[in-house]
């Protein structure tokens, strides 16, 4: 990626210039799109302006941070422009994964999906995984259950259906998901 850095109003110094350089050298982490990065410091009053544009293929990023700190305001638009770039990355690995699944031959779709997943660095991780047997009881109960705890839902079985059932807050109120493994 190509940093152009800039003042305008006046003179960068060296370190200012290796400051931005070395912060937006790291975004590369989240993004092999960015082709070229311009960087303008400016001070108007008593603000000092970082503005970051990055072209990108297919697009271009652009942000603006000012503090009393032009460090500060470099690190914060890098932060931004961060956050930027992980979104259209998550948007693209969404797309790439949900297209590759549909348009796979319905034989290959479950391994072909799970190679995916597991080849793909920035899908999400599964740190964990805890089994129970969920407990017989109301949906009242499961309520009260719910609130005592720090969840904001609360898994159970339905005493009166006899189905398994998820309470969780919605609004002012609650909702129940009731999963159903066949069409009855």
């Amino acid at each position: 990626m190509e940093i152009t850095v800039k003042g305008k109003g006046f003179d960068i110094t060296d370190s200012l210039r290796n400051h931005a350089r070395t912060k937006l050298g790291k975004t590369t982490r989240f993004s092999d799109n960015v082709l070229t990065a311009e960087v303008t410091l400016s001070c108007e009053r008593n603000w000092h302006i970082a503005k970051i544009t990055l072209n990108c293929k297919g697009s271009d990023l652009h942000a603006e941070e000012k503090s009393t700190d032009m460090y500060n305001s470099i690190d914060r638009v890098v932060e931004k422009l961060e956050r930027e770039l992980k979104k259209q990355r998550e948007k693209e690995v969404s797309y790439r994964g949900h297209r590759n699944v549909a348009d796979a031959p319905s034989g290959e779709r479950d391994e072909g999906e799970e190679r995916h997943k597991d080849t793909d660095p920035h899908s999400p991780r599964i740190e964990s995984v805890r089994r129970f047997v969920p407990p017989s009881m109301s949906t009242e109960e499961a309520i009260k259950e719910m609130e005592s705890g720090d969840d904001g839902f609360y898994c159970f079985l339905n005493e009166d259906t006899g189905r398994f059932q998820i309470v969780y807050r919605q609004g002012r109120g609650f909702a129940v998901l009731e999963p159903r493994l066949d069409d009855n």
